[in-house]
């Protein structure tokens, strides 16, 4: 007599968590992997347009000068931003500055694992939403920056979790902290 055995799934299905997909970011199209690598909160247009080619230089020495000692008022996160846009035109100063005297916000707690259940098999969504990060460690003020259909569950999720500031030789500053997400179908 053959007995018939059910296979129990108690976990239910597989989802790889989307921090891990982060190291497979930097091979997708639209990712930038020099943000991937250095920290620094996304530039807007202008300060990327103003720091285009040889003119990084003068960006770096630009972030450097608000961020510097005798500075009557620091401005670390306009200096991120500018390091940031130098950085990714190639400047070695502008990278190894964010490297060395910036800590990225972080956040604290992990994401749900149910964002985007249900996405069809072998189907695969991008995306990327920042939040403004406070120096008590609250999300605030989220946008989407690339939608890849699952924003405002991201969105949701960030305002609820709790981060580590950004910092500037270990002294926090308020800032943008940005979530880039890849899913895989079920």
């Amino acid at each position: 007599m053959t007995r018939a055995r059910g296979l129990t799934d108690a976990a239910g299905p597989m989802r790889p968590r989307a921090l891990l997909l982060l190291l497979a970011t930097t091979g997708c199209v639209g990712f930038n992997p020099v943000s991937v690598k250095h920290w620094y909160p996304p530039p807007d247009t202008d300060t990327q347009q103003l720091c285009t080619g040889e003119r990084a230089t003068r960006c770096t020495d630009q972030a450097l000068a608000l961020i510097e000692p005798t500075a009557t008022q620091k401005e670390p996160d306009r200096a991120a931003r500018l390091l940031g846009a130098a950085c990714e035109q190639g400047d070695d100063r502008a990278c190894k500055t964010l490297d060395t005297r910036f800590t990225a916000p972080k956040r604290l707690n992990p994401l749900p694992n149910d964002i985007g259940h249900g996405l069809p098999h072998a189907s695969t969504s991008y995306g990327e939403v920042a939040c403004t990060v406070t120096v008590e460690g609250e999300a605030i003020k989220c946008r989407g920056i690339r939608n890849g259909g699952y924003n405002a569950s991201y969105i949701d999720a960030l305002l609820r979790n709790r981060f580590t500031p950004a910092k500037l030789d270990g002294q926090p500053f308020e800032s943008e902290y940005i979530e880039r997400y890849v899913i895989q179908g079920d």
